[in-house]
């Protein structure tokens, strides 16, 4: 099936363990604030439903130009990540994701990195998180080599700015060559 981005290459399943690793995280949050201890019992009759209906909403398709991310239950998100903006795909997990055995991907874009800024995705308890990280890693390889074999070189000098850039090309070409000339010996 194409979607507007692309064929998909790969779908992330998640795994069903974040239910009752939901519950407990959101509990202990709520133990912590003292007021919420009152609301504990409520949550967890809540959660079963929640956790379920989590699970069914969200989604993370890697497809030939894009990472499709879907997810949340009240308040949803749609996502569609450009391969060629990804600039890191961080993995994590906390001690008590690692206790239920579960491992968050986080999708790190050009513009959102920094300290107070979020993630452009955080995808918890995906199945084999390395292995998607990795499929998401190699074709964003492959665009970006697409995209550097098809870009125009900058030959006008006389635009402000452009000479760094014709600089910091000419100097990329030579290492480019000096590598080439490693390779070969």
């Amino acid at each position: 099936m194409a979607a507007v981005t692309g064929d998909v290459i790969a779908e992330a399943q998640f795994d069903p363990k974040f239910t009752s690793w939901g519950r407990v995280v959101i509990s202990g949050y709520l133990f912590i604030s003292v007021v919420g201890i009152l609301l504990i019992p409520f949550w967890w009759a809540l959660s079963y439903w929640y956790g379920a209906e989590f699970l069914r909403r969200v989604s993370a398709r890697l497809t030939t130009n894009a990472l499709e991310i879907k997810i949340g239950v009240f308040f949803r998100k749609e996502s569609t990540i450009p391969l060629n903006r990804i600039t890191d795909l961080r993995l994590h997990d906390g001690p008590v994701m690692r206790h239920y055995g579960l491992r968050g991907l986080k999708v790190e874009t050009a513009g959102m990195s920094g300290q107070d800024s979020g993630s452009e995705g955080n995808l918890i308890a995906v199945v084999d998180a390395e292995g998607f990280r990795n499929a998401v890693l190699a074709q964003r390889q492959r665009v970006i080599e697409a995209e550097t074999g098809q870009a125009q070189v900058v030959t006008d000098t006389s635009a402000p700015g452009n000479d760094m850039l014709v600089e910091i090309r000419d100097i990329l070409a030579r290492i480019e060559s000096h590598l080439a000339q490693g390779d070969n010996e």
